[in-house]
C-alpha cells in the first residue's frame, strides 16, 4: 500500500515582523528601531524602502546616508533564528525626515534605495534548505 503522505512537506510560512536590518559596519542603526521595510520594483529599478525612529537615545546623522552601500536583511523564525536573508549593495539613496510643531507623531527617518539588481544574493538558496 503507497503512503498517501510520502510527498506532505511541513512547512512554516514567514510573518512580516521577523526581520533585522544591518546598514554596511560604517554606519551603525541599532536593528530594534527598524519599524518595516518593502522591496518594490519601479520599471526596471528595484527600490528599498524602510523606517527607523528616532528616540532620545538614537538620532542618525544625515551625512550617514552617503556611506550607505551594503544592505542586510535576515528572517526569522519563531525562536529568532535566521532562516533566510538578502544581500544587496545599493547604488543610490535618499532619506527623508520631518518634524512638525503642529503634529505630536512619532519622529521616524524614511530611507529609500535603488539597489544592484546584479548584487542581490540569497542567504540561502531554496536548495540549500531543503532535505
Amino acid at each position: 500500500m503507497e503512503n498517501q503522505f510520502e510527498n506532505f512537506k511541513l512547512f512554516e510560512p514567514l510573518k512580516t515582523n521577523r526581520f533585522l536590518i544591518r546598514f554596511n559596519k560604517d554606519v551603525f542603526v541599532p536593528e530594534y528601531l527598524f519599524r518595516k521595510f518593502k522591496i518594490i520594483n519601479e520599471g526596471e529599478k528595484l527600490i528599498f524602502t524602510t523606517e527607523i525612529y528616532e528616540t532620545t537615545e538614537y538620532s542618525f546623522n544625515p551625512s550617514d546616508l552617503f556611506k550607505m552601500t551594503d544592505i542586510e536583511i535576515d528572517y526569522l523564525d519563531p525562536t529568532g533564528v535566521v532562516v533566510n536573508g538578502l544581500r544587496f549593495e545599493v547604488v543610490g539613496a535618499n532619506m527623508e525626515q520631518k518634524c512638525d510643531y503642529g503634529k505630536d507623531n512619532l519622529m521616524l527617518i524614511k530611507f529609500r534605495f535603488v539597489v544592484d539588481i546584479n548584487k542581490v544574493k540569497l542567504l540561502y538558496t531554496n536548495n540549500d534548505r531543503t532535505s
